[in-house]
Parts: structure tokens; C-alpha cells; sequence
């Protein structure tokens, strides 16, 4: 491991270190003991809560991001053994990387059955859609024949109409040429 890789590590254990003490600190300060029962004011809390809020998401942005790559590539172990059982549970739950093989199991059928779910979830939606479309196309053409309909007999009757009155004019146009062809009908008769 390179002379980069660890200062990077040590960084890292600094961050991790200064992190663990704030917490410890503000569960110190925020545990009412017998000794003192004043609970710290809401602002203060909130402000020290912020405070390892900001600490926390910069360390996680810092493994997430920039370390990333270093920290896939290598194992860190302790140099001495945890001396007491409480350190000894803290480096157990720090060192586990592998769940157990029953609960991997079960995450992976789990896995499988959300896949085919999400599957069939989207073949069905596609149906659903097919008919949708469908049924949108047979209300198109109905419409489309309705509307067609309508507007042959709307035609039908403008062009029957219109016959109608072009017989009416023929008719008239051709009593005024008897008219004017034939002198014994009455004046009137000629007029109209």
C-alpha cells in the first residue's frame, strides 16, 4: 500500500475519530444525570445536532466520493485486539461485510420475485395500453363514419335544395320567354 493510500486512510480515521468524539460529547451533554437534571434548551440541541449533521455528510462524502476507489481495493485490519467486549462487538459490526447466507438467500428471492413482478407489471401495462389504443381507434372510426353521415346527408340536402331552385328558375325562365313569345296573354302575366 502506498505512501498516498495511507495519509488518505489517516484522513479518513480523523474525520471517523472527530466524528465519534462529537457524538460522545452531545450525548454527554444531553443525558440528564443526577448530578444535573437541566436539559439542554431546543436551540442549542438543534444547533449541535446541525453541527453533526455536517460532519457526518462530509465523511460520507468522502468515502462515497473521493476515496471510493482506494477503499475497494484494500482490507484494513487492527494492529492489536480490542481489549474489552464492548470494543470487541464494535469491530465485529465494523468488519462485517457478508450477510448470512439464509438472509441472502431470502434477499435474493426476494429480488426475484420483485423482478417478475415489475415483468409482468409491464406487460400488462402494455396491454392495457394496446386495448386503450384500440378502443381509442374504434372511437375514431365510429366517430369519423358518424360525422361522414351527417355531412353526406347536410350535402344531400344543400344539393336537393338547390336543384329545387334551379327547376323554379327554369320554370320561370321559361314562362317569361312564352310570355314574350305569346302576345295574347294579359299584361300582368307579362310582368311577372
Amino acid at each position: 500500500m502506498g505512501d498516498a493510500n495511507i495519509v488518505e486512510l489517516e484522513s479518513l480515521r480523523r474525520q471517523l475519530q472527530q466524528l465519534h468524539e462529537s457524538f460522545s460529547a452531545v450525548i454527554d451533554e444531553t443525558r440528564p444525570t443526577p448530578d444535573n437534571i437541566v436539559v439542554l434548551p431546543w436551540p442549542d440541541l438543534l444547533s449541535k445536532f446541525n453541527v453533526l449533521a455536517a460532519k457526518y455528510t462530509v465523511l460520507s462524502q468522502a468515502v462515497s466520493k473521493k476515496h471510493a476507489h482506494m477503499l475497494k481495493e484494500m482490507a484494513v485490519a487492527p494492529r492489536t485486539r480490542p481489549g474489552n467486549i464492548h470494543e470487541q462487538n464494535i469491530l465485529s459490526v465494523l468488519l462485517r461485510t457478508k450477510l448470512a447466507p439464509e438472509i441472502e438467500e431470502e434477499e435474493e428471492a426476494i429480488w426475484s420475485h420483485v423482478q417478475a413482478e415489475m415483468q409482468r407489471d409491464k406487460s400488462l401495462d402494455w396491454f392495457a395500453r394496446a386495448e386503450k389504443q384500440e378502443s381509442l381507434a374504434i372511437t375514431a372510426v365510429n366517430s369519423f363514419m358518424e360525422l361522414r353521415r351527417k355531412h353526406a346527408e347536410s350535402v344531400s340536402a344543400t344539393l336537393d335544395g338547390m336543384v329545387h331552385k334551379s327547376e323554379s328558375i327554369a320554370k320561370l325562365v321559361d314562362e317569361g320567354r312564352a310570355a314574350e313569345q305569346d302576345p295574347d296573354l294579359p299584361a300582368h302575366k307579362q310582368m311577372s
